[in-house]
């Protein structure tokens, strides 16, 4: 099952394996005079073919309305008698929002893991699947009715770098975190260039802290961006120490409409040769695609082959 957003992603899962898989289409409608929700959700009619099973729900919380869609069909399939429950939700936006700065601010991460972890039980925890979530800890705000299990999209850049004449020739990161958090996967097979923030006059400027990238092509490697300010900062410092090109890879594309654009050609953030994304956020990435060709900076990764092995 699916949200809409997902549809034709489930179909991919299908027509992948399709001894493993069955998918039935959801109508997620609203009622004329209320606007509220009005689902029905597939495989119930005519014939049950929900209860008792192994139910995989492609999920995209890409805003507080299709959150609370989805939740309603989650309650209600922790309700029908199936099997078990595994939630598909490889990006998650509110993971961004895990602390607080003012007393009296929400921090969305916990409050949206809260409400999975209530989910009703099926014999046992709902599973929820995150991709490089943006905050490690995050995991452990699911509790009691949903376990997250950890999963990267590591594996299809390593694929990229592994292409025949591939030029890059070192991994670089824009901060120390996401150096600890990836670092350990690159650093047997490429030179690590770590990059940070300091301090300069009154202003905080992005600077190379280790590692020498004159000469390199470089592959700044980080899990989300939105602006990709930090990123253009990074990628500045670099080329200005003497490397001889940058490209750039983010697990989760989550641009605010429009921004793609400014890394195409003519843009005033075009510094990456190539600017590589997964297909998690299916909202950014039907925009990305939808860029010329000939201007575009970007590739678009499948997660699919991950999510077969994954699950």
């Amino acid at each position: 099952l699916s949200y809409k957003t997902l549809d034709a992603f489930a179909q991919r899962l299908v027509e992948a394996d399709p001894e493993r898989f069955t998918t039935y289409p959801t109508k997620w409608g609203r009622f004329e005079d209320s606007g509220m929700d009005h689902i029905i959700v597939g495989g119930f009619s005519p014939v049950n073919r929900v209860m008792r099973s192994h139910v995989l729900f492609l999920a995209d919380f890409n805003s507080n309305d299709a959150i609370l869609s989805q939740l309603h069909v989650l309650v209600m399939l922790c309700e029908s008698f199936i099997a078990t429950l595994t939630i598909h939700l490889p990006y998650l936006p509110t993971a961004t929002m895990e602390r607080i700065t003012v007393e009296g601010e929400v921090a969305t991460a916990n409050t949206v893991c809260r409400i999975l972890s209530g989910l009703p039980h099926t014999g046992g925890p709902s599973r929820v699947m995150f991709y490089d979530l943006h905050t490690l800890q995050n995991r452990f705000y699911l509790h009691t009715g949903a376990i997250a299990t950890m999963h990267t999209t590591v594996p299809l850049i390593k694929e990229v770098l592994a292409r025949a004449g591939s030029p890059i020739d070192a991994i670089a990161f824009p901060d120390e975190g996401a150096q600890k958090r990836f670092g350990d996967l690159f650093s047997d097979e490429y030179d690590i260039v770590t990059c940070g923030k300091k301090r300069v006059g009154d202003e905080r400027k992005v600077v190379i802290q280790d590692g020498d990238c004159a000469g390199k092509h470089l592959l700044i490697v980080d899990d989300m961006v939105k602006t990709g300010g930090t990123l253009v900062e990074c990628a500045k410092a670099l080329l200005s120490h003497g490397a001889i090109a940058v490209s750039a890879f983010c697990a989760h594309a989550a641009f605010p409409p429009g921004v793609e654009n400014r890394f195409c050609q003519g843009g005033d953030r075009h510094v990456f040769q190539t600017f590589y994304v997964s297909n998690s956020n299916t909202i950014v990435i039907e925009r990305i695609l939808q860029l010329p060709a000939s201007e575009t900076a970007f590739e678009v990764l499948d997660i699919l082959p991950l999510v077969l092995a994954d699950l």
